[in-house]
């Protein structure tokens, strides 16, 4: 499972994700998981290739076949 930083910035007429960090300005992080070729991530619940998760969710996911 591939895990990415990204961070979410409220600008004036939306929002804008992005791995890039900037200096002094409001953000949100979130994780970016993807999952390794032939697997698929999983929550119990849904089944995804790929998810943009709160960081304190990270846990609740797991790879599988």
């Amino acid at each position: 499972m591939i895990k990415q930083v990204m961070y979410e910035y409220l600008g004036t007429n939306g929002t804008i994700l992005t791995p890039v960090h900037l200096e002094d300005i409001y953000y949100v992080r979130k994780i970016k998981l993807i999952a390794e070729s032939g697997k698929q991530l999983t929550d119990g619940k849904r089944i995804e290739k790929s998810v943009l998760i709160q960081e304190e969710d990270v846990e609740n996911w797991s790879e599988i076949d």
